[in-house]
């Protein structure tokens, strides 16, 4: 029988919110550059091989609708209007 004790013992807590941080950074910017035909999904995985972020399923390309807006907002906070503009434009052309 599994305990919740045993869950703690096994689970590594060690990520943190930089992390975490860094890791959503990393999958905007990726998506950033498919949606804009800067890099495809597979040239993404030859620069980095092991593993890829990515905040929709790239096999579904309908599932970037359903992030486009937290990438726009995203963006706007970190002050990178071009790259809120592209998307807008982007985002406009599926609808």
């Amino acid at each position: 029988m599994l305990f919740e004790d045993d869950i703690e013992d096994d689970y590594d807590f060690s990520s943190s919110v930089e992390d975490e941080i860094e890791i959503l950074d990393e999958a905007y910017r990726n998506a950033f550059a498919v949606a804009t035909g800067k890099m495809t999904v597979a040239e993404l995985l030859s620069k980095s091989p092991d593993m890829i972020f990515l905040p929709f399923d790239p096999s579904d390309p309908s599932t970037f609708k359903l992030v486009v807006d937290d990438m726009i907002k995203y963006f706007e906070e970190n002050e990178e209007y071009e790259k809120c503009a592209k998307l807008i434009g982007i985002k406009g052309l599926n609808e």
